[in-house]
């Protein structure tokens, strides 16, 4: 089979996986969010987000540094898999040990300190499963990661649905979260092993290396989760539970519409590396075009149409309580764009093993954020948090894509995207006249326009990877 044959079926059998799981994952939005209300679902999104600190902390680089170290000449999968996959477990379950203690510390609800004791669980198995996902990455065999996750949310509708049913309260909803991701990362860890058998191991020549690949990624992650995190938890602390959790609701929408550029660069990203370390200058630049080509075809109707049917959407997902939400969503949709193409260049800049002269992007990343969400969130709440979010992702995405169009000596071309832009317009022109309609009916009239006016705009010819 062909590169671009195998790269189209993966990235089809990922998106028919996620169609899956983001309609369970929503599905689960919508039966949290009701039983909870706007409160109770403020308490939901601290937890999430407290244990979130801790998570991107320790995924230390590690998740994109294993694919990009077993995607070269001759390496040794088995041994590198087997010391980094080691040293995760170590990391991680010292560093989600400490979670529960900081949260002890934290002026918070004697709920929402059981909740993460209980949630830390879940984001352990997360950061050992993330570790692995590597290995089907290089392999192109994304079909056992896309199961995986599929199962976990089968798990966690189902044990949503009981707590539904008997009433529960927070704490349940927190154990489905935790049941999902532990069958998620069981059903990785043997599919794994089948493709690169690994044990627990310490090998100092590959330890070397990766803390020196991994060192800058780790320390601009640790910025990352300053801007990416802090508005929340600022948000926590200054303005009423409700509040965050009408902001968290939005912010839960485009958590989920991010994981198809996330998806997407960890397929792309073991490709590229090995065009760019077998010095294949003309590949690398083709698919970093092809990449961003792609990207634009999926925000520009994203961005368009959601601008329009915000509100609706928020409320049609999590609730008529979740109306005011769509305010967040709106100014949080354009973050989005910036953060997909702040997401395309920033896995360059690992392909290109630029990431020790970027970690001041970060640094001056986070610093700025965290002013803006110290100064502005207490008096303007979430609507501070978003535009401060917007301003960060936009800031990364601009000097990340400056050092990579200059190392690779690539000029981005912009006909697909015009056009995509196009399509999108006509798409929201149609999405304006049907607006009476419910919901689902003016969603799938958008997306049958925006196909049909982008097919015959050509938008869809993006030739072989």
């Amino acid at each position: 089979m062909s590169l671009t044959k195998q790269v189209a079926q993966n990235t089809a059998v990922q998106m028919s996986g996620k169609v899956i799981s983001t309609l369970l994952g929503v599905a689960v939005v919508a039966m949290v969010t009701r039983s909870l209300g706007p409160a109770g679902y403020g308490e939901y999104t601290t937890v999430i987000t407290f244990l979130s600190f801790f998570g991107i902390v320790a995924d230390l680089g590690l998740t994109l540094i294993t694919a990009q170290m077993i995607s070269e000449r001759g390496a040794d999968e088995s041994r590198i898999v087997s010391t980094i996959f080691t040293f995760r477990m170590l990391s991680a379950f010292i560093l989600f040990g400490l979670a529960p203690i900081a949260a002890y510390f934290a002026p918070l609800t004697g709920l929402e300190k059981f909740g993460i004791t209980l949630t830390t669980w879940s984001f352990f198995f997360v950061s050992l499963q993330q570790t692995l996902v590597g290995i089907f990455q290089k392999h192109l065999k994304m079909q056992h990661p896309t199961l995986a996750e599929i199962a976990g949310r089968v798990v966690l509708f189902l044990v949503t649905l009981l707590a539904v049913a008997w009433g529960k309260n927070l704490i349940w909803f927190l154990g489905a979260v935790t049941a999902g991701n532990i069958i998620n990362f069981f059903y990785v860890f043997i599919a794994a092993q089948k493709i690169v058998p690994f044990r627990l191991n310490w090998d100092m020549p590959v330890m070397r290396e990766l803390a020196y690949r991994a060192a800058p990624i780790a320390i601009s992650i640790m910025f990352n989760l300053v801007y990416l995190k802090a508005d929340t938890l600022v948000l926590r602390f200054v303005r009423p539970l409700a509040e965050v959790g009408l902001y968290g609701a939005a912010y839960r929408v485009i958590d989920i519409l991010m994981m198809v550029p996330v998806m997407v660069m960890g397929v792309i990203l073991p490709i590229a590396t090995a065009a760019w370390t077998s010095g294949d200058v003309i590949r690398t630049r083709g698919i970093l075009q092809k990449t961003f080509n792609s990207f634009f075809i999926f925000t520009a109707p994203v961005w368009f149409g959601g601008m329009i049917l915000a509100p609706r959407l928020m409320s049609f997902v999590a609730g008529s309580e979740f109306s005011a939400s769509g305010a967040s969503l709106r100014i949080l949709l354009c973050a989005f764009v910036a953060a997909t193409i702040s997401t395309l260049f920033g896995h360059f800049i690992v392909v290109l093993q630029k990431q020790r002269r970027v970690v001041w992007v970060y640094a001056a990343d986070a610093v700025l954020s965290l002013a803006a969400y110290i100064i502005f969130i207490p008096r303007f709440g979430a609507t501070a948090a978003g535009w401060a979010t917007f301003g960060s992702e936009a800031f990364a995405a601009v000097i990340l894509a400056y050092v990579v169009l200059r190392t690779t000596g690539a000029k981005i071309k912009f006909d697909i995207a015009a056009r995509a832009f196009v399509a999108a317009i006509v798409m929201s022109a149609a999405v304006w006249a049907v607006g009476a309609l419910p919901v689902v009916f003016i969603l799938a009239v958008g997306a049958a326009v925006y196909a049909a006016v982008g097919w015959s705009l050509g938008i869809h010819k993006i030739t072989a990877w």
